[in-house]
């Protein structure tokens, strides 16, 4: 993987703002879309490394339609208790999602377990969150581009983009 900018003298800074907002916040929103309509909702992530972003949900859900159909995805992750007027901060980020395989479920299982400890509540082991019993899949979201908004660290009004290149 690599991480391409406009800005290389700032990449590292970049990427450490990435990193900030995906590990401060939780929720995401998630746009896909097939032949006829966009839709939108509302998961709970996890992120590894490689800046995959993973999400667990239903297979009947209108969003996991629409991936079977147009795998192209958008997300958008921010604190939705920002004050206007304050400095901002926030990601959009374009990639394409598809159902976890194998050892992909075994690492972001890992790390929903991790994040979020009141799951094991609910599942045993990584494997159970593409259970029959929830009717769950765990999607990973490969991310292509990020644009990271962030006022704190860039200035007013300033966005980065990275391309990633797997």
């Amino acid at each position: 993987m690599k991480v391409v900018t406009s800005f290389p003298k700032e990449k590292e800074r970049i990427i450490k703002s990435i990193v900030n907002l995906l590990k401060n916040n939780k929720l995401l929103t998630l746009a896909t879309t097939n032949k006829n309509q966009s839709f939108c909702n509302t998961a709970y992530y996890v992120f590894d490394k490689k800046f995959n972003v993973y999400i667990w949900t239903g297979i009947h859900t209108k969003h996991s339609k629409n991936i079977k159909e147009n795998n192209r995805v958008a997300i958008n992750i921010f604190n939705s208790t920002q004050k206007w007027g304050s400095l901002l901060q926030g990601i959009q980020a374009v990639g394409h999602a598809s159902i976890a395989n194998d050892q992909e479920l075994l690492k972001a299982g890992l790390l929903y377990m991790k994040r979020y400890p009141k799951c094991v509540s609910l599942i045993k082991s990584p494997k159970e969150l593409h259970s029959k019993i929830y009717e769950s899949k765990i999607y990973k979201i490969e991310i292509d581009k990020i644009k990271v908004f962030d006022e704190k660290s860039f200035g007013k009004e300033e966005f980065r983009e990275v391309v990633i290149k797997r």
